[in-house]
């Protein structure tokens, strides 16, 4: 694989353009040639593929286009651009698996084929804002009560003596140590000292928080995960490479990140499926990724459960993991709030799609991600056993499934039912779980996804 002070030079070296000639002129067009070349087309009728030759038809493409449009340097102008064969061999050399946490809760995160009955990594949690500090750690200490679950994603926590920090300043550096910190603690109380953080920390939004809360003192550890992002579309700029020239340095892993937009440059299935690819060879390549985080997104509702995006999000999976084996976690934005129907049919079709395509579980995001306080904790237990119940199936046995689920909330998406918060739930004192009436719609919904085709077994 090239060394990373060689990407760093193609910074410098790569041809000069202005970002919108890179989009207009050079990424559109040629996206278009390659969607044509290779004859790819969605079909509606089947959200869960399972044409392992469309699969590497669509892993072909990302090379390919990957090797016409490189990525974008807003820093310096430049068009990273690599070869074929530069691109393949990143791919050969890609990290199957990778290794998180301390103590009992050291475990390896795999690379799965499709169709691979294997039990996916259990990933749980979210980066979404809570309004205390209490809610912070009982959502974390709950989280990581769920025994099965293998990582975590902790929430944001950007209030800081009463007030919220500024991104980007002084505040934000203090908040996002104290927020590592309150997590780390909240997973001792769980007896999981060792449980790994896989989001880096949500409340950073530049590299000088996440380097400070990086630091011993605070509890991330290099057996943790780091997110470092290309922003929409393909682009790298010199924070992102600054986070890998000092996550590296440290040996730490890091998650290469990414959020193909549905409807914007990609346009529709075709492209978004080719440029998620494209995503992951990026974070081989160029961010030295241990594992990828998936996200793909639709521009307008901001959801990842669109017909559409199942397609792409399954798609994807399959052309990675037969060809490049990548550990991949991928990220369900959701439309439904905690607790409702909507929200529990879109994580099982996407989960189902995910996992039945050799991806790893990354538990839903409700609400869109909007909604303080909307991780609850019940809710996520229940995507862990939705993903396990979809590791039993095939493809071709999971499609069908995918198909009733969509009817059942597809027409929700402009409009989503808004949801419950960790409040309404779970009492904040003692961490226990106070609504019964939530409790029993849980127990509902694992029953009905059962009788719609998902092998379901409660967790003890």
């Amino acid at each position: 694989m090239l060394s990373f002070l060689e990407v760093i030079d193609r910074t410098e070296t790569g041809r000069l353009m202005s970002d919108q000639d890179y989009y207009l002129k050079l990424y559109v067009p040629e996206l278009k040639n390659i969607i044509q070349k290779y004859k790819i087309k969605y079909n509606p009728d089947t959200p869960l593929p399972s044409d392992d030759a469309l699969a590497d038809t669509v892993f072909e493409a990302a090379v390919d286009f990957f090797s016409r449009v490189g990525a974008f340097c807003p820093d310096t102008s430049r068009v990273l651009r690599f070869t074929r064969e530069e691109i393949l061999q990143a791919a050969s050399e890609a990290p199957s698996e990778s290794t998180f946490g301390e103590g009992p809760d050291r475990k390896v995160m795999r690379s799965r084929k499709p169709d691979d009955h294997t039990p996916p990594w259990y990933h749980c949690g979210g980066g979404i804002y809570t309004t205390s500090e209490a809610v912070f750690m009982n959502q974390v200490e709950g989280l990581a009560n769920i025994r099965k679950a293998n990582s975590l994603s902790i929430p944001s926590s950007i209030n800081f003596k009463g007030k919220d920090a500024r991104v980007r300043s002084p505040q934000e550096v203090l908040t996002t140590i104290k927020s590592v910190s309150l997590a780390r603690e909240a997973c001792r109380l769980a007896g999981r000292p060792g449980l790994p953080i896989l989001n880096g920390i949500s409340t950073a939004t530049g590299p000088i928080s996440m380097f400070a809360a990086s630091h011993p003192n605070f509890g991330l550890r290099p057996s943790d995960g780091f997110l470092v992002d290309s922003l929409a579309e393909m682009v790298v700029d010199f924070e992102a490479l600054a986070k890998v020239a000092f996550y590296t340095s440290l040996g730490a892993n890091i998650g290469s990140t990414s959020t193909p937009l549905f409807g914007g440059y990609n346009g529709g299935a075709e492209g978004n499926a080719i440029v998620t690819v494209v995503y992951n060879l990026l974070g081989i390549l160029i961010f030295r990724g241990t594992y990828h985080y998936n996200a793909p997104l639709h521009a307008k509702l901001r959801v990842s459960s669109t017909r559409p995006l199942l397609w792409i999000i399954a798609l994807a999976n399959q052309a990675l993991h037969r060809n490049a084996p990548y550990p991949t976690l991928n990220l369900p934005y959701l439309g439904g709030g905690a607790g409702t129907d909507c929200y529990y049919y879109e994580m099982a079709a996407y989960h189902t799609c995910v996992v039945t395509s050799g991806g790893n579980m990354l538990s839903g995001h409700p609400a869109m991600s909007v909604v303080p306080d909307s991780i609850v904790p019940l809710d996520h237990l229940l995507n862990i056993e939705v993903a396990e119940a979809a590791s039993k199936l095939t493809r071709k046995e999971a499609n069908p499934v995918v198909l009733k689920l969509l009817e059942k909330y597809e027409n929700q998406l402009k409009n989503p039912p808004k949801g419950l918060t960790y409040q309404d739930c779970y009492d904040l004192v003692t961490g226990k779980l106070i609504n019964s009436g939530y409790v029993k719609h849980v127990d509902e919904i694992r029953e009905e996804l059962k009788n719609l085709g998902l092998p379901i077994v409660k967790s003890g």
